[in-house]
């Protein structure tokens, strides 16, 4: 995940040519609504018998510390996340962004009317051996769209 470091996420899918890191974060970003965003990442609700453990502040499993090391128990997640305001961003700005809404919906062979729905399936039993579909849509975008 270290391809997401200092980068603005949103800016990654608005700005696909500019790979060079951008110096404010996605909640800063002027291509996104924050608080349309706020509002559409409470449905994002994962279930910790079926994904397992999730970091609260960036949703990435905690299955193994080279890719998230686990969130010490009392401590607020945004003390330790190494990933702070960088994939729910993401996966919003994929949704919002025509043309990589419907690559995804044509790769995943889904169908999302509305980003409600969208943000259900990203919650929903993985359908595959990622642990959530937010990790399979992040991985989608990062090989295909971004690592090209």
């Amino acid at each position: 995940m270290t391809v997401l470091d200092g980068m603005c996420t949103v800016c990654m899918v608005q700005q696909p040519t500019d790979k060079g890191p951008h110096s404010h974060m996605a909640n800063y970003c002027t291509y996104i609504d924050f608080h349309k965003f706020l509002s559409w990442k409470k449905n994002i609700r994962y279930r910790s018998d079926l994904h397992g453990p999730i970091c609260a502040c960036c949703h990435v499993p905690q299955i193994d510390d080279s890719l998230h090391k686990r969130i010490s128990p009392g401590t607020p997640a945004i003390a330790e996340c190494p990933y702070p305001d960088r994939t729910l961003p993401l996966v919003f700005a994929i949704y919002h962004d025509e043309t990589t809404r419907e690559a995804a919906q044509s790769y995943f062979k889904k169908h999302w009317p509305t980003d409600i729905q969208y943000a259900l399936w990203l919650c929903a039993p993985p359908e595959c051996a990622n642990k959530t579909n937010t990790m399979r849509i992040i991985l989608w975008f990062v090989e295909t769209h971004w690592l090209q």
